[in-house]
């Protein structure tokens, strides 16, 4: 793994090669990147010049050379005459002209000498007119904070480039005015409308994957441009606070943040890596690249046919790639390498993260959400009240993610109803069993489905001590306005016992609702490969590479289809699922326990 970033990048950089349009010379398609998943060329391809000039400078590669030309030929196709990009042929969004400047002002930082005269000249003019587009129409209030923060990384590249001091001063404004946008805990917020709302239950809109993968990035490159010591020690702090919701497998747990629609486990769908970040900082905390390098080999993973997949199941699952993937991580790759901040996976130097040390409970007001470690299991239960649109992230006190050191992520809260909010950024379910994978106690109701994640009123106390930790639930089953069934309130309370051993949920559907046909839903991550048995009428077992997973009840488990090979898929955050379930009896209480025990498949 030491070659890793150089590595990945290479691999990712044939297979957008093979992918670039060659033999049709017709303005509008050549030079243009085909997209395997949705069959076109997606506005935003341009964004792989960059890591073609790296390519072919590094190499003294001329086919890396010719496709980034052509690449910036075809550009054209989605340039407007005010300078900006736009975002799709179908979309008016300028936006991403912020991250097309980023990409263009580091390939001719870069490797701008390898380009002749006539092409640098054109490339550079390209780029001022770009700074022009973002230096009079970006300001703090532009779209999700992520554009005007990361601005100030095109504005501060742009001034070096172009050697233009206005751009320079427009970086230091926007970079100043973001440090107004982290939370006491050193959250940034603003990815939703508006950037400064609060909810009744003092939420702020937070996004861990476009923080960690966008803005985060944005402000570091800013700093190191501009040498600008306040803005970076205030990034670097974030990038310390963010760390804690990083996974020992190198994956960020965003099951709760305002745009987790777009959640891809590894990161987010259209963002370009925390790299640009975590690793560009690394002499600052060893944690840094420990934590870059973490998600760079679970990118590897992912990354099947030398394309970079949306999550982990998505290629056993049968879908294709979206190549957003592999064009923005490529870029982020070559930002990494330019900068010489790549790391080693040798063992003397590897160092623990965040959330492999925690004990207890770590409390996020301004997000509703508790971060749980307890022996070996990890948790994140959630009640986040800030709602980017209606049935997206669960709310509700839901355990959104669960994760133990043996058998790795277990529970993703994915999308209560998969919406394509993004139709331009997001894949398309092919299966028909597309299902929610999140745990939630449900019923359906005049063809309504009411359920507990959809309640963001829902009110989570705990207690810890030496032995387990007790988070406690109440709320309601309402559907997605918030609204009881005209039948009248279904309350529910639960309780979730993490021990070291075992993790279990007792639920109570409150009295006077128990002639209901409600059910607890329990999908377990597993993908399709792997053993499941059905051990008795009230017990699963599912079997992982080196433990079985044994999820008991006291009353009837079963799968829904009936058959232990079944499973359910989200698109969010990419993952299969046992769709494991029980019928609440009579009385209107359940209990259910997950283990992990040792042992071969």
């Amino acid at each position: 793994m030491a070659e890793i970033y150089s590595e990945l990048l290479e691999i990712w950089c044939e297979s957008l090669l093979k992918l670039q349009v060659k033999e049709t010379k017709m303005n509008g398609l050549h030079g243009g990147i085909m997209c395997p998943s949705c069959s076109r060329i997606h506005g935003r391809a341009s964004d792989a010049i960059y890591p073609f000039l790296y390519m072919a400078h590094i190499h003294n590669n001329e086919k890396y050379l010719d496709a980034a030309i052509s690449l910036f030929d075809w550009s054209k196709h989605i340039s407007r005459p005010d300078g900006s990009w736009i975002c799709e042929t179908s979309s008016d969004w300028k936006g991403i002209t912020v991250f097309g400047a980023i990409q263009l002002g580091e390939a001719l930082k870069y490797h701008g000498v390898i380009l002749d005269h006539q092409t640098y000249s054109s490339w550079i003019n390209r780029l001022r007119s770009a700074a022009e587009y973002l230096y009079h129409n970006i300001k703090m209030s532009t779209g999700n904070i992520n554009y005007p923060i990361t601005c100030s990384c095109a504005m501060a590249l742009a001034g070096e480039v172009l050697d233009e001091p206005r751009y320079t001063l427009k970086a230091h404004e926007l970079a100043h005015n973001a440090l107004k946008y982290f939370t006491a805990n050193g959250l940034v917020f603003g990815e939703g409308s508006p950037q400064t709302g609060i909810t009744k239950r003092g939420c702020r809109p937070v996004d861990l994957g476009y923080n960690v993968e966008e803005t985060l990035p944005g402000l570091v490159q800013y700093s190191l441009l501009t040498r600008d010591d306040e803005v970076l020690q205030t990034v670097i702090e974030g990038l310390k606070q963010h760390l804690e919701f990083m996974l020992p497998d190198g994956a960020w747990d965003n099951s709760w943040g305002t745009r987790s629609f777009k959640w891809s486990y590894w990161g987010s769908r259209t963002s370009d890596g925390c790299q640009a970040g975590y690793a560009l900082l690394k002499d600052h905390d060893p944690v840094f690249a420990e934590a870059a390098l973490r998600n760079a080999i679970l990118l590897k993973k992912c990354t099947h046919e030398g394309i970079l997949y949306g999550g982990p199941h998505y290629q056993s699952r049968g879908y294709l790639p979206c190549i957003h993937h592999t064009l923005f991580h490529a870029k982020a790759f070559a930002s990494v390498l330019d900068h010489k901040a790549q790391t080693t996976d040798d063992a003397a130097n590897r160092v623990a993260i965040p959330r492999e040390k925690a004990v207890g409970v770590r409390e996020y007001k301004e997000i509703n959400t508790w971060l749980v470690s307890k022996g070996e299991w990890k948790a994140t239960v959630t009640a986040y009240d800030w709602e980017y649109m209606k049935e997206s992230h669960a709310s509700g006190g839901a355990i959104s993610l669960l994760w133990h050191d043996k058998a790795g992520c277990l529970i993703a809260g994915s999308l209560t109803e998969y919406q394509m909010e993004e139709e331009n950024n997001m894949q398309l379910p092919i299966d028909t069993r597309h299902m929610c994978i999140t745990p939630r106690l449900e019923f359906r109701h005049a063809g309504e489905y009411y359920r507990s994640i959809n309640d963001i009123d829902a009110v989570v106390t705990f207690t810890q001590n030496e032995d387990e930790i007790n988070f406690f639930v109440k709320g309601k089953l309402v559907d997605k306005d918030h609204k009881n069934p005209e039948t009248g309130e279904v309350g529910f309370e639960m309780e979730y016992v993490f021990s070291p051993d075992s993790l279990k949920i007792f639920i109570s559907v409150l009295p006077g609702n128990n002639t209901r046909d409600i059910f607890y839903h329990l999908p377990v991550i597993s993908e399709h490969l792997e053993l499941v048995k059905h051990t008795s009428e009230q017990c699963f077992t599912v079997y992982k590479d080196n433990c079985q997973v044994v999820v008991e009840a006291n009353t009837v488990l079963a799968v829904q289809g009936g058959e232990e090979k079944e499973r359910i898929f989200n698109l969010v955050p990419g993952f299969e699922a046992v769709p494991l379930f029980i019928r609440l009896p009579s009385d209107g209480n359940a209990k259910l326990q997950l283990k992990v025990e040792m042992g071969e498949n």
